[in-house]
């Protein structure tokens, strides 16, 4: 695992960009839940307990594209605990939406924009463990992505894709200093001052060396708005040897962790300060108990 370490070390690095903090205790303290029980164990998808759930999403080291009616065999290995949610996905058109999509699932990002027609859903299954039961938590992400002039002509869009929404995924650009200064009227458009549904941003290009946006904004954002900014670089992931072409899916895999660690982290202490989580999630069993921790 030394250079797939080494890939997802460098690219986190280039994620986080600003040095924004958004690990599993700054994220709990900004949204005042859950303490140590809902914590994330941060680099888990590198160990060896890990490989198992990670292996039923690759095939031949590349990223399986889950349908509508495929899933993972992740019930067959055993404790984990399924967690289904669907984010709607929100920002100007080019922003990086559809690519941090295409980096999330493994596939290769273009270098062409080409706008979403009509909706696009996409399913995104994520393993995770909680550090306080020692329990594998599988996050079954649905995302969905409209585009800009397709909600602008058809009104029916932008209502099914609120309906039964668990979250929005607001988008900016580092690299686009309009998309950041639309954020807030973004968010109040979309959603209105009434609507108490799960609100994140996304800050794409994180790895871009002309950033339109500094660190002191980011921050002050996340004070004062109580919203976590999630960067992400929108470059491809390392290739296999074998081809020297095709994405290789565990490298990507371990890119995307820091990620979408964070996002479950958002995710679960949102549903513990709403009651929704049940606390057997968070209860170490017996066989854990008496194990040494992994």
């Amino acid at each position: 695992l030394g250079s797939i370490r080494s890939a997802a070390e460098k690219n986190a690095a280039s994620m986080g960009g600003a040095k924004v903090e958004w690990n599993a205790a700054f994220i709990i303290k900004l949204m005042d839940g859950g303490g140590e029980t809902l914590s994330i164990v941060d680099g888990w998808q590198q160990t060896a307990e890990a490989r198992s759930y990670i292996n039923q999403l690759l095939i031949r080291n590349k990223r399986i594209l889950f349908g509508i009616l495929e899933k993972p065999a992740l019930e067959q290995l055993g404790r984990e605990s399924n967690v289904k949610k669907r984010l709607f996905l929100v920002g100007k058109s080019g922003v990086g939406k559809s690519s941090t999509v295409a980096k999330l699932c493994g596939r290769d990002i273009t270098s062409s924009h080409d706008e979403t027609l009509g909706i696009q859903t996409t399913t995104i299954y994520w393993p995770s463990k909680i550090a306080s039961s020692k329990k594998v938590i599988v996050l079954e992400l649905e995302l969905w992505d409209a585009g800009e002039r397709a909600m602008n002509k058809f009104d029916h869009i932008l209502s099914a894709c609120q309906e039964a929404t668990d979250g929005y995924l607001f988008f900016f650009s580092y690299a686009d200093r309009h998309s950041w200064e639309d954020l807030p009227h973004l968010i109040a458009r979309t959603t209105g001052k009434k609507d108490s549904t799960l609100k994140m941003v996304v800050g794409t290009h994180a790895d871009s060396v002309q950033r339109e946006v500094t660190e002191g904004e980011i921050e002050q954002f996340q004070n004062t708005t109580k919203l976590i900014i999630l960067p992400i670089a929108n470059i491809n992931s390392p290739r296999l040897q074998a081809d020297r072409r095709t994405p290789d899916g565990r490298a990507g895999v371990m890119e995307i962790a820091p990620f979408m660690n964070a996002l479950t982290q958002i995710l679960l202490v949102h549903d513990w300060n709403r009651g929704l989580l049940p606390s057997p999630l968070f209860t170490p069993s017996s066989a854990d108990s008496e194990s040494p921790s992994q």
